[in-house]
């Protein structure tokens, strides 16, 4: 099992200050790829369920909503609604690794939150915060956005919680208290208020909203019976009081239409749909009448209730990524697109145009200005967050609206959906109705388009014939923005040619250099690690590494507290600690420990069996307080100059990321 590590509340507050003081970037998003809207621009600004956000874009609930960090980065690039990820009562998954396929569509066997219930509170209660941080008091930070008024309108944002899978999980008491904690987390505000020391005393007197989410979208996941679904939503809408979307599923569509989409429009002959898929969710029918008594159930208790389209599509796994264990897999991308873009027109055409709809299903750069001109809102995306660029992604989305809009001639969401098809005269110069009006052009449009065909995915990210170690790579840097979770990052190193001897320490306390010389080189100046404490082993660095082997398993992992370390086991990895002596670098290479001291009058370097003194790189003798090996007992120095270059590297102040931004802020 993999898990997932927060990091303490200051320190994110930190890491973000000093990252950006030092290199205009944030979780190594840098400034010029962020999304900062134009005061004279069009207005983006979208409602859902009454309530204003900055523009209709945002991660679905997935891998770019479970911490802080995630939410923090959406935001940045332009998301303002964000659909947290989904959370249910069982929050110790064993998921498989690699859990995420994104070669060139999209699959998945990773279904749910990664952190504990009360974890992906708090995360979320972090992550509203820092982002208000931004909006607020943008000079903590070295006022990042200029003059932009991110404290604006343009910077409204939502949070929209999503929850699973089923009635009793949901009514449980720990479920209970987290939906209890994003309505009203004064207690959880307060508490991180009171960790903030006197440096940064002025944010404890922010205005920080308390009530995180108002809505839930109600994730049904595949096989949730009809009557589960109703109770499910009555019980949210009308106990818990909060607005509601429920999640539709793609095989609602029909077996005879979805697989002549998938088949016979969009050449997916590869792809099976699992056959229970057909029968064990809600069927369409059964899907409106839900809807409409669950509309009805809604509007007489003051809430609002819509759908989403859609859910990932349940197929038979034909592919060697994920372990044969995996039955079935998920998904995503692409050809979801056109298969959940033409439900969610049939299904407006059953349920009249009133009926609010959000959208997440293969959303990208090029269809999402038709997503806008549909009146879906929010528009949500995972599958192509996940491709190279990452979060970076986001701002051409809204840049290629500005302009779609500008061209039209609408200053408005409202007066585009209006223009975009000229429908604004049949439609009475509503734009909810114009939205209806214009998505059954914008499906055969979609349905017409060959890029959604196989033939148009199946281009793979290309290699080269070299394979991963822990120094020097190509440095493309595609593994960076590729994680969700910012667990790569880029550290300099300077270049290292040195030759050294191993040693031998004999039972007696003795030290020899071996006859045969080696070398040690270190060539280039920019190197790849992973914070292990973010990494959850998903497999997407590897995807779009042009190298073998994976980041993720070849780079340097850092983990950020002793716990960490431990349960990180069996996996190697490094911890930088802090002691009276100086800075020392612990860890485990090839399963065994290790450990590297700095200290004033040298070095110290423990192999797992004995530890030896070295001065100014050169061998000293064997430590007095350490074991003497019962036999004669050869020592790697190559694990010492690894290490020794490590530390020195990962601890210099001049680049700031996860690992030393406690060091530097105590400096």
């Amino acid at each position: 099992m993999v898990d997932l590590y927060c990091t303490p509340f200051v320190d994110l507050i930190d890491r973000m200050r000093l990252e950006y003081q030092t290199r205009s970037s944030l979780f190594d998003l840098p400034a010029k790829k962020w999304f900062v809207p134009s005061p004279d621009g069009p207005d983006l600004s979208v409602t859902f369920h009454g309530r204003k956000a900055g523009n209709p874009v945002g991660p679905a609930a997935g891998p770019q909503t479970q911490m802080a960090q995630n939410l923090v980065l959406a935001w940045l690039a332009g998301s303002r609604i964000l659909e947290l990820k989904t959370v249910q009562i069982d929050d110790r998954l064993d998921i498989p690794r690699p859990c995420i396929d994104a070669t060139n569509v999209g699959y998945n066997v990773e279904w749910s939150q990664e952190l504990r219930l009360g974890e992906s509170l708090d995360q979320y209660v972090q992550g509203a915060m820092l982002i208000h941080m931004l909006r607020s008091s943008p000079q903590t930070f070295g006022h990042p956005f200029g003059e932009s008024p991110m404290d604006g309108p343009g910077g409204e944002t939502l949070f929209d919680m999503s929850v699973g899978y089923d009635l009793k999980g949901i009514q449980s008491p720990p479920v209970r208290r987290f939906l209890d904690g994003m309505l009203d987390a004064t207690a959880d505000i307060n508490a991180l208020r009171d960790q903030l020391p006197g440096r940064l005393k002025h944010l404890r007197d922010l205005d920080y909203p308390t009530r995180l989410s108002s809505s839930i979208t109600l994730s049904t996941f595949h096989g949730c019976p009809a009557d589960e679904i109703e109770r499910i939503c009555e019980f949210l809408l009308t106990e818990i009081g909060v607005d509601v979307i429920v999640k539709m599923n793609p095989p609602m569509l029909g077996k005879e239409r979805l697989e002549h989409l998938l088949h016979g429009v969009m050449g997916f002959h590869e792809v099976k749909v699992s056959p229970e898929a057909y029968t064990s969710g809600v069927l369409f029918d059964d899907a409106v009448g839900i809807c409409q008594r669950l509309t009805s159930v809604a509007k007489s208790n003051g809430r609002s209730f819509g759908a989403k389209f859609s859910n990932t599509l349940e197929v038979v796994n034909h592919k060697d990524f994920f372990t044969p264990d995996n039955k079935v897999m998920y998904l995503s991308g692409t050809p979801l697109h056109m298969i959940s873009l033409t439900l969610a027109n049939e299904f407006r055409q059953a349920m009249g145009h009133a009926m609010p709809i959000t959208f997440s299903a293969g959303v990208d750069r090029k269809n999402f200005p038709n997503m806008v001109a549909c009146g879906f809102a929010p528009i949500t995306t995972c599958t192509d967050l996940l491709k190279p660029g990452g979060y970076a992604r986001l701002p051409g989305y809204l840049g290629d609206l500005v302009a779609t809009m500008t061209k039209a001639g609408a200053e408005t969401i409202g007066e585009y959906i209006l223009k975009a098809r000229g429908h604004s005269d049949e439609a009475g110069g509503d734009p909810v109705l114009a939205g209806f009006l214009n998505t059954p052009e914008i499906v055969k449009e979609a349905q017409a388009d060959k890029r959604y065909t196989q033939a148009k995915n199946q281009m793979i990210p290309k290699r080269i014939n070299s394979h991963l170690v822990v120094f020097d790579c190509v440095t493309c840097n595609k593994c960076i923005p590729v994680c969700p979770n910012d667990a790569n990052f880029l550290y300099e190193t300077p270049k290292v040619d040195l030759t050294y001897r191993d040693v031998t320490v004999s039972p007696d306390g003795t030290v020899a250099e071996a006859d045969d010389a080696k070398t040690f080189k270190v060539e280039r100046t920019q190197q790849i690690a992973n914070f292990a404490d973010y990494c959850n082993r998903c497999g997407n660095c590897d995807t779009f590494c042009p190298e073998y082997d994976g980041p993720y398993i070849k780079k340097p992992s850092f983990f950020g507290s002793q716990k960490s370390l431990d349960e990180g086991a069996p996996h190697d990895g490094f911890l930088v600690v802090t002691g009276q002596d100086g800075l020392s670098l612990l860890g485990r290479i090839d399963g065994a420990p290790c450990k590297l001291d700095r200290t004033g009058d040298g070095l110290r370097f423990f192999d797992g069996t004995v530890t030896i003194c070295l001065r100014d790189g050169r061998l000293a003798e064997l430590d007095p307080d350490s074991a003497k090996p019962a036999a004669a007992h050869q020592v790697d120095l190559g694990r010492f100059h690894t290490m020794n270059v490590l530390l020195n590297s990962i601890t210099d102040p001049k680049r700031v990321h996860q690992v030393n931004a406690g060091l530097v802020a105590e400096e």
